[in-house]
Formats: C-alpha cells, sequence, structure tokens
C-alpha cells in the first residue's frame, strides 16, 4: 500500500512550485539515471516525457503501454527524494479510479493528461467528455486523500497548425477553462511558447499556465508563466548527441566521448 501522508505531503510541495511568474523548470525525462542527475544540478520536482519513456524502451507513445510506462515510472520515483510528475499520455483508456490507484502506487503525485483523439491520432477528443473526465479523477484522488497536482494539455496548437492563430487561441483558451472549473491545477497548450501569448493567457485565466521554452527564459517568467516544461526535446537531444559523438569515434577520434 502506498504511504498516503508521504505522497499528499509531496503533491502539497509539487503545487506550492506552481507560482504565477515564477515558473517550475522542469527538465522531462525518461529513466532513473536522467532523475538522479537533474535532482543533482537543483531541480525541485521531476517529470517525465511520455514520448522520451516511449523511445527509450522501444515503443508506443500511443497512449497503448500503460503497463511498461508505469513500471519505468517506477522506477524514476524510486530513485529520487523530490515530487514526481507523470506524462500519462491520454490516460491510457483507464477508469479514473484505475489511474489514480496506477499513479499513486508507482510513487508519482502529479499527472499530465491530454487530449488528442488517440483513435484517429490527429484530432481532439471533445472538450465537455475531457472535462468530465478530468473532474473523475480529481475526485478519486480526493477519496484516496491525495492532492495530487492536474497538469491539462490543451493539444489545439498541434493538432490544427493550420488553422488561424486567434481561432486557435480562442480554442485554448476555451477548454482551459473548462480544464480548470473540472479541477486541474494547470493547464499545458503544448508548444505555447512566445510570451505575448502566454500573457494574454496567463490574463485571460490568472491561473498556473504551463509553457514551452523560449529564449530568453526570463520573458516567459515575466509573462506569467508558472511551468515550463521541456518534454521531449531533452531526449532528441541526447540521442542526436550520441549519435554525433558517435559518428565522430567511428571516423578516429579517440576524444569523441571525453
Amino acid at each position: 500500500m502506498p504511504d498516503i501522508a508521504r505522497l499528499d505531503a509531496a503533491a502539497r510541495r509539487l503545487r506550492e512550485l506552481h507560482q504565477i511568474g515564477r515558473p517550475l523548470l522542469l527538465v522531462n525525462v525518461w529513466d532513473a539515471a536522467g532523475a538522479r542527475a537533474i535532482v543533482a544540478a537543483g531541480s525541485a520536482a521531476v517529470a517525465t516525457s511520455s514520448v522520451a519513456m516511449a523511445a527509450a524502451r522501444g515503443g508506443s507513445d500511443g497512449n497503448r503501454d500503460r503497463e511498461a510506462a508505469f513500471a519505468q515510472l517506477r522506477q524514476i520515483t524510486a530513485a529520487v527524494d523530490v515530487p514526481v510528475t507523470a506524462d500519462l499520455e491520454g490516460g491510457y483508456d483507464l477508469a479514473s479510479d484505475d489511474l489514480v490507484d496506477a499513479l499513486l502506487d508507482a510513487g508519482a503525485v502529479g499527472c499530465n493528461i491530454e487530449d488528442t483523439d488517440h483513435a484517429t491520432g490527429d484530432s481532439l477528443l471533445d472538450a465537455e467528455a475531457r472535462a468530465v473526465y478530468l473532474a473523475a479523477i480529481r475526485a478519486a484522488a480526493d477519496r484516496r486523500g491525495v492532492g495530487i497536482v492536474l497538469n491539462a494539455r490543451i493539444d489545439a496548437i498541434i493538432r490544427h497548425p493550420q488553422r488561424d492563430p486567434a481561432a486557435a487561441m480562442d480554442e485554448v483558451l476555451r477548454r482551459a477553462r473548462l480544464y480548470l472549473d473540472a479541477g486541474a491545477d494547470c493547464v499545458y497548450p503544448i508548444r505555447l511558447r512566445d510570451p505575448a501569448l502566454v500573457a494574454q493567457v496567463v490574463k485571460e485565466l490568472d491561473r498556473p499556465v504551463n509553457a514551452n521554452p523560449s529564449e530568453p527564459l526570463a520573458a516567459l517568467a515575466e509573462a506569467g508563466a508558472a511551468r515550463i516544461s521541456l518534454g521531449g526535446g531533452v531526449h532528441n537531444w541526447m540521442v542526436s548527441e550520441l549519435e554525433r559523438r558517435a559518428r565522430r569515434l567511428f571516423d578516429g577520434d579517440a576524444t569523441a566521448f571525453t
């Protein structure tokens, strides 16, 4: 049985780290070694990336590999003593109670839930139905006595990249309000990185918003972001760097890894 008091304390700490204008910076990881590294570097929390975890295990990021994903998550939470928030894709088609039980059994106290329709892969789930699911997750967590930090990912920008930007932002805000009213602690319009747009969303919602990084990071803080996450970009960079250095080694450069 999970230690409910310990998990709830970790959840409270994670929630406290979400402050408008003082963003929690998350370097998303996929294994225990990476989690230890970012904590050693000074991170106050650990976040996973589902796409990076899938790549590391040679699996799918299509909302299917839940047993493998939760096994990886348990390894990560066991490796660190800071709060862990998990990217749970679309919830793996789990009922809310089952999802919360799996999350807590794995030792995590926060999660991302996205609204992509994985049955089609290129459209969005109904926003009202998704809000009902988020509300059920919140209620299930409350029944267990752990105030998990629920980060509702909004995929309107990536699923409709060619649509009118103003219309995309309208949809982001519509979904954000529904999800926050349902009990989400933070909303994550993925690929929202323009400080002006971040400021617009924060002004409209006055609630924690998760942005993706842009240069300079300070501009996102000034815009009011409460959370900045790197997502799968960290894994992509690591794999690219590994390939680059390996090519140098195979070309005869003995210093490629020194």
